[in-house]
């Protein structure tokens, strides 16, 4: 491990020939979760003395070290990362985007040198583990938060609200107020919330009444039952966002209030939706395409799994 020490040793302005040298080498090496361990331990050893040129020579070489280990040695390196005053940015950056939460979490809960652009990246990529360590953060910042309301789920969005740190703007606390279910843990969030006026505060409490849909989607359902409506034609709506059309059109076809089709769609539970989208002769991949709209986080391959059955 000659070529660590020579990170450490290295004058603050090492060539980048000689950098390239070191990385050269750590893609060569055959044991880089032993040699990783070994580096790592130098780096929080050092920190302390270590330059801001040392300490990106260092953050290149773990990089492409971390890129050959399993992971357990990841997130082995993560809780090193998280703890550091200085972490090394760019494998930060890339511990934080990992699918595995074991390595991710750590460092998107505590690592306060992510930028922005890495926290929405993972936030709308992944799913509730991630984003839960996400709402936990000592600061979020507002555009972070918006997509943790739209996408988190109830336990994602119980954090989220409690969380002082986090910027929580008008437009996130109003998806809050219509998707928690906990309307307890909701009001003690808006409470706590400084700067939330109490006319905006009982407005966010007050039950949500949904408008019946909309002329322009009635008449649009309308023309296409006269000529012919099927799947294509929901596929298409969902497609374009047009879910008031969508949800009309499937409880023409199979017979039921628009209010039960929405209900289903809305539901957290898919066997309601599964079922109805059964009961209008409607293709599995159009249940599929309910699916895929449907607001909230992206559906697992279990639930998904389940819906299948529950359609069959």
């Amino acid at each position: 491990m000659a070529w660590a020490s020579a990170i450490r040793t290295a004058p603050p302005r090492a060539g980048a020939a000689a950098l390239a040298d070191l990385i050269e080498e750590a893609e060569q090496v055959a044991d880089a979760a032993r040699v990783l361990d070994g580096v790592a331990d130098l780096l929080v050893a050092q920190a302390e003395g270590l330059s801001v040129l040392q300490v990106g020579a260092f953050d290149e070489v773990m990089t492409v070290l971390a890129e050959g280990v399993g992971t357990g040695s990841r997130g082995r390196l993560a809780r090193q990362v998280t703890a550091l005053p200085r972490p090394p940015r760019k494998l930060a950056r890339r511990l934080a985007c990992d699918p595995e939460p074991s390595v991710a979490v750590p460092v998107l809960a505590r690592c306060a040198a992510l930028p922005d652009e890495v926290l929405l990246h993972v936030a709308r990529s992944r799913g509730p583990v991630h984003l839960a360590a996400i709402a936990r953060r000592e600061r979020v910042a507002a555009r972070v938060a918006d997509v943790l309301a739209d996408r988190g789920d109830q336990a994602v969005m119980a954090t989220l609200i409690a969380n002082r740190g986090a910027q929580l703007s008008l437009s996130a606390l109003t998806i809050l107020s219509e998707r928690m279910e906990d309307k307890d843990r909701l009001a003690a969030g808006l409470a706590a919330r400084e700067g939330l006026l109490p006319r905006q505060r009982d407005a966010l409490l007050r039950p949500a009444t949904r408008p019946g849909p909309g002329r322009r989607a009635v008449e649009a359902v309308a023309l296409r039952v006269r000529l012919g409506l099927d799947d294509a034609d929901l596929r298409l709506w969902l497609a374009d966002g047009r879910i008031a059309e969508a949800l009309i059109g499937l409880a023409h076809l199979a017979g039921c209030p628009v209010e039960r089709a929405e209900a289903a769609y809305r539901s957290p539970g898919l066997r309601a939706l599964a079922v109805i989208v059964r009961a209008a002769d409607l293709r599995l991949s159009t249940l599929g395409a309910y699916l895929r709209a449907r607001p909230g986080p992206a559906l697992t391959p279990e639930a998904a799994g389940a819906a299948v059955q529950a359609y069959r």
